[in-house]
């Protein structure tokens, strides 16, 4: 799971609750992640903020069904079901989940590695073949116009960044076999 849409379904099929809660639970479903971390400044791993939603969501189910009948259509009692999971978060020590402080990394998925793939083939062909073929060709035609106002260095210059950044691409991606 990587967006706060998947997360926020996962609670919902997560969360065993009466249908007269269908509402409020997708309210609570919207924002719970940050009801639950906004006061924290260190991150989860997705393995475990998949399992902190579950429990989550589990926990307002329960706090739910104990609502008595007479005060369901109550707004106090469904958002004190919610604010006793954010308490019960806290007070235990986020349920034994370790934290981290470095946000962590997301999987690609084939797709995406493919389409990044193909942007940095195009971009090195970009850069080198266009941008850079212009700064040559640009001071070329000034230095051989006027070869004692524009230096010939600049020529060079551009020349060797063409070639530098076109020799680095290739050997940043040796390993390629695509």
């Amino acid at each position: 799971m990587k967006t706060e849409k998947e997360f926020s379904d996962f609670f919902v099929e997560s969360c065993q609750h009466e249908v007269q809660f269908d509402d409020y639970v997708n309210d609570v479903a919207k924002n719970h992640w940050s009801d639950l971390t906004t006061h924290l400044n260190t991150y989860f791993t997705n393995e475990d903020r998949l399992k902190i939603t579950q429990k989550a969501a589990e926990l307002l189910s329960e706090n739910l069904k104990k609502v008595p009948r007479d005060e369901i259509s109550s707004k106090e009692a469904r958002t004190e079901a919610w604010a006793s999971v954010i308490r019960n978060f806290v007070q235990n020590n986020y349920w034994g989940f370790q934290s981290t402080t470095q946000k962590p990394k997301i999987k690609q998925t084939e797709e995406q590695q493919i389409f990044w793939k193909i942007f940095k083939y195009t971009w090195a062909f970009f850069q080198s073949m266009i941008v850079l073929k212009i700064a040559v060709y640009y001071f070329g035609l000034e230095s051989a116009s006027d070869p004692e106002e524009t230096s010939v260095l600049w020529v060079w210059f551009f020349f060797s960044i063409s070639v530098g950044s076109l020799a680095f691409f290739a050997y940043r991606n040796r390993h390629d076999k695509d």
